[in-house]
C-alpha cells in the first residue's frame, strides 16, 4: 500500500468519525421515548445537520398515567447509549426546558417550561365524601 494509498483512508476516516461527531439523530434501534406532545414537537423542530429528520417514529409504549415526564427523570439515562442522550439533549433547550413541576393549592399539578408554556396537567384528586351512620338518637328522613 503506498503512502498516498494509506493517507487517502485516514482523510476518509476522519471525515466519517467527524461527521458522526455532528449527527444529533436517534440511533435507529433506539426511537425517542417521548409521551407529551409538547415533547415530540421539541424534538421533531431540531433537525440533523447532516441528515435533516431526526427520527421517523418514536417508540412504542403503553398508556400510563404521567405523574412524572421523561425528561425530568434522571434515571432514563442510565439505560441509553450515548448518542441517544446526545440526541434528547439536543432536542429540549436549556432556554425553555426542562419543565417545572407546580403544585396548585387544590391538588392540581402543571408542568410549565421556562417560557410559561404548561405542558401537562393533572388534575385534582377526587374529593372523598366521608359516610357519616346515623345514631341510635337520630332519625332517617
Amino acid at each position: 500500500m503506498t503512502l498516498k494509498n494509506r493517507l487517502s483512508k485516514l482523510e476518509k476516516a476522519k471525515r466519517g468519525i467527524t461527521a458522526e461527531a455532528d449527527c444529533l439523530c436517534f440511533p435507529p434501534d433506539e426511537p425517542p421515548f417521548l409521551e407529551l406532545r409538547a415533547e415530540a414537537e421539541a424534538a421533531k423542530s431540531v433537525l440533523c445537520p447532516l441528515h435533516g429528520e431526526r427520527f421517523s417514529r418514536v417508540a412504542p409504549h403503553n398508556y400510563r398515567v404521567i405523574d412524572l415526564p421523561v425528561h425530568l427523570d434522571p434515571s432514563w439515562r442510565n439505560q441509553r447509549s450515548p448518542q441517544y442522550i446526545k440526541a434528547m439533549d439536543v432536542s429540549f433547550p436549556s432556554d425553555r426546558w426542562p419543565s417545572t413541576k407546580i403544585v396548585e393549592p387544590d391538588g392540581a399539578v402543571r408542568f410549565v417550561l421556562k417560557d410559561g408554556t404548561e405542558i401537562h396537567r393533572l388534575d385534582p384528586p377526587p374529593e372523598i365524601l366521608e359516610y357519616k351512620a346515623p345514631t341510635d338518637w337520630e332519625q332517617p328522613s
